[in-house]
């Protein structure tokens, strides 16, 4: 008789049936077709997967390209503009130099260093002498105050010093023991900031107690001092900074000073050829990498008889086309010698990968063989030019470069200089035209582009208009720290001093103070002026297009269909109007056709990939629906297996009795 062993996920398992029929591969044979089919799609949706994770390494491989190409296309702080500063003597000072600064040879002399101003107290005999309480306030230059307070459990002096350290305020406490005799220690303070403006001021209230009095500022260890940095050989031509970082005295340099020299020192700017070799070198390793990789799955192993994943892939043969298709045609608006990559050691080679030819690469950036540093930015990335009297700067990945016909940049408004003029001419001596500059009257305060306001000193004497115009003129910008707002001082037809901020735009600002010389420079201590924005617009085929004017320069607004993010410096108030040509080179026309298959929101891959998610759901679902099937048949199945073995079984019963009524007795016969 049939018995029931277990159960399973398909229903009932029997064993020893009663029919002698083998139920499980019964089942298995009758829904064998629905198996292959579910087998079918499990492999069709692995190779559906497979091309979506080649897909995705290839993404990879281009999300790497964009990153080199774009450095080597950026308009301003790109591959092409990194600049070196070496110092003849880097003892004396080193050097950094940005993206700003202009290549060339500069001359300093370092006449001294910015000190930190440092005070001591007398001497005591022991570290731990017991001293006065109460409390103590230090403040350094025009920074915040700090006070401590001195009790029984800090009342020594080598307490006062860790008090005040533990403050965090911009003074630091030391005990130093200057082997003088029988009281050798002493308090030290010191200034966390140099500059002759930061001075160590002390508020004294340590007057309670039994303890030694103590004065911290008894003498001076060392002044505060500024910086000061000759340039040039005008040695009127000083400028002054509170650090030994002085930033700005050379646009886009920063000097480091270290220790004060005898004669000139000099810094040589140039561009950094290294770097922008390395970029080039880079973008062509990541762009064969691109291209290795779509031929290597799109070929065909012929010993093998195997295809790569995308072989006979429309999308990636595509990209292989794009990709070299934006770096083989010249540039136009470049000249002949400059426009193509041969012009720069890059080729082509048979499988569509790039050659470097290194030497040829290193003499165009180093402006030999007739092409300069700037024909190769021009070769790669976003450049434009223009007439006298407008600069191209930037461009942005919204700026469309204006073909055969350039665009106009239309300045309505030059941008101006704040210049404020005395109220009254010079007070000279008679009729001898000479000035003179008499005790106390010496000082003159003004504030510059809305910064903190500048006092100045003018030495007592007798000068020219001329003199005292040149002498406030050098004393304003000597007391400005390095990179600070600077001014031209002259004097005008009706004899009046002028005061002109060399910054333009509405942020240039010249304001009278106050200063006892005042009335005999003409002042009236109440002078203010402004400078203003440039004002203008971009023309475009005919079709205005408008600027934001900052400074001296215009830039094309967001929405402007070809110069959004444009950028042009207008430098002089003529010509109101001047051509402009902006030349895309090859590293930003192959940034195009990255952007078109990158783009998250409407990139070729984004597609690419949601079609590949949408057909792996799809076969999720066709497998779902085929072993919905295929486990529905098998539990019908079984069913019906039960059901016969059932009646087999009730067979056999009825089988077996009619045997025993059928049967003689072996007692009757």
């Amino acid at each position: 008789m049939a018995t029931i062993t277990g159960l399973n996920t398909n229903g009932l398992t029997f064993s020893g049936l009663a029919t002698g029929i083998n139920t499980d591969t019964l089942i298995a044979g009758l829904t064998k077709l629905n198996q292959q089919r579910v087998d079918t799609l499990k492999a069709r949706q692995a190779d559906v997967v497979t091309k979506q994770t080649t897909f995705a390494a290839l993404q990879g491989k281009l999300f790497d390209l964009q990153a080199k190409t774009a450095g080597l296309a950026r308009a301003a702080g790109g591959a092409f503009d990194g600049r070196t500063a070496t110092a003849s003597d880097p003892a004396v000072l080193t050097a950094a130099a940005g993206t700003a600064a202009a290549p060339g040879t500069y001359s300093f002399t370092v006449t001294a260093l910015a000190q930190a101003h440092q005070v001591t107290s007398a001497g005591f005999a022991d570290p731990n002498a017991q001293i006065k309480e109460g409390t103590i306030t230090l403040k350094v230059g025009a920074g915040a105050a700090t006070t401590v307070t001195v009790d029984g459990r800090n009342n020594t002096l080598q307490g006062l010093a860790d008090s005040i350290n533990a403050a965090g305020g911009e003074v630091r406490a030391s005990v130093l023991n200057d082997g003088s005799g029988g009281t050798p220690y002493r308090l030290v303070l010191t200034a966390t900031k140099t500059g002759a403006a930061n001075t160590v001021a002390v508020t004294n209230n340590l007057t309670t107690g039994t303890g030694a009095a103590i004065d911290p500022t008894v003498k001076t260890y060392q002044a505060a001092a500024d910086a000061t940095v000759q340039i040039g050989s005008d040695p009127l031509n000083v400028v002054k900074s509170a650090t030994n970082r002085v930033d700005g005295l050379v646009p886009g340099v920063t000097l480091n000073l270290l220790k004060t020299s005898s004669g000139p020192v000099t810094v040589t700017v140039a561009h950094d050829t290294a770097a922008a070799a390395k970029s080039v070198t880079d973008f062509v390793a990541s762009y064969n990498a691109v291209q290795d990789f779509i031929r290597d799955q799109s070929g065909f192993n012929a010993d093998t008889k195997t295809g790569g994943v995308l072989l006979g892939n429309r999308d990636a043969a595509q990209l292989a086309d794009d990709l070299s298709a934006a770096l083989s045609a010249a540039v136009p608006g470049l000249t002949g010698s400059v426009n193509r990559l041969s012009a720069v050691g890059l080729s082509f080679d048979g499988n569509g990968k790039l050659n470097l030819d290194s030497a040829k690469l290193n003499q165009a950036l180093s402006g030999q063989n007739g092409t300069t540093p700037a024909d190769v930015k021009r070769l790669f990335g976003l450049t434009g030019s223009s007439g006298p009297g407008v600069a191209f700067v930037a461009g942005s990945d919204k700026t469309v470069p204006s073909g055969a016909t350039p665009y106009q940049v239309m300045v309505t408004a030059a941008a101006t200089r704040a210049t404020v003029t005395a109220s009254s001419p010079l007070v000279t001596n008679g009729g001898t035209g000479l000035v003179t500059i008499n005790p106390p009257n010496t000082a003159l305060s003004l504030k510059l582009n809305g910064l903190a306001a500048v006092g100045i000193t003018i030495e007592p004497g007798t000068y020219t208009p001329e003199q005292v115009a040149a002498l406030i003129q050098q004393k304003i910008n000597a007391a400005q720290a390095a990179g600070g707002p600077q001014v031209a001082v002259g004097v005008d037809g009706t004899g009046r001093l002028t005061i002109t901020s060399q910054q333009y735009g509405a942020a240039s600002r010249v304001e009278i103070t106050g200063g006892t010389q005042l009335a005999p420079l003409g002042f009236a201590g109440t002078e203010v002026a402004a400078g203003a924005d440039v004002a203008g617009k971009f023309v475009v085929n005919g079709a205005e297009e408008p600027a934001a004017g900052n400074g001296q320069t215009l830039t094309g607004m967001a929405g402007n269909g070809h110069t959004a993010g444009l950028v042009v410096k207008a430098t002089a108030a003529g010509p109101p109007a001047a051509d402009l040509t902006v030349t895309q080179g090859l590293a930003g026309r192959l940034a195009e056709v990255l952007g078109q298959y990158l783009d998250p929101a409407a990139g070729r891959f984004k597609g690419i990939t949601e079609t590949y998610q949408k057909t792996i759901a799809d076969f999720d679902a066709s497998i779902t629906k085929q072993n919905d099937l295929m486990e529905s048949k098998k539990e019908e199945l079984t069913r019906r297996f039960a059901a016969m073995e059932s009646a087999v079984n009730n067979l056999k019963g009825l089988q077996t009795q009619l045997a025993a009524l059928t049967a003689t007795p072996t007692s009757n016969r």
